[in-house]
């Protein structure tokens, strides 16, 4: 049924995801104005409230487009307006395209990108994709004061060890994102550019967000210091397509 694009590119699915983020950005519309108001009240000077905001519009940008990637990548296969939807709110690239693989395969295809795709895979990845993600909000929503709560009591009591936990508890999610590409190439089977391709854009990726670090040091130029991490996200993903093409 690869006509099911005609449902998922439809009006309907795009009057329901129109909806949702219309909400989210007059969401974030009230919250810019309120942290505007704040800052005047707050005694800060109107020039400087307009730069944080530019600034922040501007970065945001270059850290968006492994983001936009992803979109182009997922709408052949979920249309137009879903995966809009799900990179909008609450999503992440990773994860949309993680979600939405795994239930491909669940269906038994070789992937998203299956030329195969069926109605059903698709109304499945939507269910994945949604509720696999909204655990995260509703646990934010009710248990967020629980949390804090917890969070002094043991921050109050041993701050050291508090510390320790937090730190490894970042390496640890460190170890897991980073983990598979460092071992890519050493795993059974891996060869090519299946094995090589992921440990050699993470290493292009840190050797340029260090390269860049150190001129923005030396130079002292604010906005280079604020633009590392988003163009080695770039260069990266530069580098990921030049080493795919080398190692076919």
């Amino acid at each position: 049924m690869k006509d099911y694009l005609n449902i998922a590119n439809g009006g309907v699915v795009f009057l329901l995801c129109g909806i949702v983020i219309a909400f989210v950005l007059v969401q974030s519309v009230i919250f810019m104005r309120k942290a505007w108001a704040r800052g005047v009240e707050l005694g800060m000077e109107r020039a400087a409230l307009k730069k944080v905001m530019v600034n922040s519009c501007v970065v945001s940008i270059l850290p968006s487009l492994p983001i936009l990637i992803i979109l182009l990548l997922l709408m052949p296969t979920l249309g137009r307006y879903f995966p809009w939807l799900r990179l909008s709110v609450v999503g992440s690239g990773v994860y949309e395209n993680m979600e939405a693989d795994v239930t491909a395969k669940a269906f038994g295809f070789t992937g998203i990108a299956d030329p195969d795709f069926s109605f059903e895979a698709f109304v499945g990845a939507m269910w994945v994709m949604t509720i696999g993600i909204i655990w995260g909000p509703l646990y934010t929503a009710f248990g967020s004061k629980l949390i804090q709560k917890g969070i002094k009591v043991l921050k109050g009591k041993q701050e050291k060890k508090f510390q320790a936990i937090f730190a490894s508890m970042f390496i640890a999610l460190l170890c897991v994102f980073s983990g598979p590409y460092l071992s890519a190439p050493f795993r059974v089977g891996a060869t090519g550019a299946v094995g090589l391709v992921p440990l050699l854009v993470l290493l292009v990726s840190m050797a340029f967000n260090t390269i860049l670090e150190v001129l923005a040091k030396k130079s002292n130029i604010k906005a280079l210091s604020e633009f590392c991490f988003p163009i080695s996200l770039v260069l990266g993903m530069v580098s990921a397509i030049v080493f795919s093409q080398l190692l076919k």
